[in-house]
């Protein structure tokens, strides 16, 4: 919607969750205070969210905190434009607080995930959200019916956030209008969703001309020749496809797959589901 004065980009933005999910294990340590490890060695270091997220807990508390060591298994593909670092965070937020009993409420940990993250917030509560301001004010919608769900990650590409942001077609802010989504959402119409991301661009950042873009342009005309309706996610570059039809999602991710591509088969899930 534009650029804000403290840098930041005003959204508003349709947010999903989705069976696709990294797995958070607390085992109490007799060491206080907590460590951390994670199955990808790469992202084991202090800058991990789950740190920061662990770090300002700690901040916010004058008790003597049980040892813990905190261990991810990750799943989620990094840099992939799916909020696998926020949902971390946010799993942290609530685990921990949980699990040394500091008591803060919902309110507080929402607070506190805004501190770490834009994304953070959305993925303490989950379900289908309208994303506004920076991404952490929150509006909730009627679950989606249930979707089989194919993300799709071309090889190979890599795709910053702020050079996303930074180059997209300015003449498309405040574009694609969201009104027709949110009332196929509320009306609980699955035409009239997919009908809407099949209706031209419904992600602004797909217009940003970036390295490697053109191997994501490749990627969707390849799953628009079979029938698909595939849109970017968040600042991409992983694409994803909405069906109600099993096979179809299937023989989608095969295609993935065939380009060279990863792909992921999942489902929506409304937020009351563990």
């Amino acid at each position: 919607m534009g650029r804000r004065p403290d840098g930041y980009h005003e959204i508003e933005s349709v947010i999903q969750q989705v069976s696709l999910a990294d797995v958070l294990l607390f085992k109490p340590s007799i060491d206080n205070g907590w460590r951390f490890f994670c199955s990808d060695p790469g992202l084991s270091g202090n800058d991990n969210l789950v740190c920061r997220a662990a770090t300002l807990l700690q901040s916010q508390t004058e008790k003597l905190l049980a040892g813990v060591d905190i261990t991810l298994f990750k799943n989620i593909p990094v840099e992939a434009g799916l909020a696998g670092g926020s949902s971390d965070a946010a799993a942290a937020l609530s685990g921990l607080n949980n699990y040394w009993q500091l008591g803060f409420s919902e309110s507080e940990l929402l607070e506190m995930g805004a501190l770490l993250g834009s994304d953070v917030p959305y993925c303490l509560q989950g379900g289908t959200v309208l994303a506004k301001g920076r991404g952490e004010m929150l509006e909730k919608l009627p679950p989606l019916p249930f979707f089989w769900v194919v993300l799709a990650l071309p090889a190979g590409v890599k795709i910053s956030t702020a050079a996303a942001y930074s180059s997209f077609d300015t003449t498309l802010l405040g574009k694609p209008i969201l009104a027709p989504l949110l009332d196929a959402i509320q009306a609980g119409s699955r035409e009239g969703i997919t009908g809407w991301l099949a209706g031209g661009i419904s992600n602004t950042l797909e217009t940003a001309d970036l390295p490697g873009s053109s191997m994501l342009r490749r990627l969707k005309n390849t799953l628009k020749s079979r029938g698909l309706q595939p849109v970017l996610s968040g600042s991409g570059p992983t694409l994803f496809i909405l069906t109600d039809d099993y096979s179809l999602a299937r023989s989608a991710a095969y295609a993935v797959r065939e380009e060279g591509g990863r792909a992921y088969l999942c489902w929506t899930l409304n937020g009351n589901e563990e």
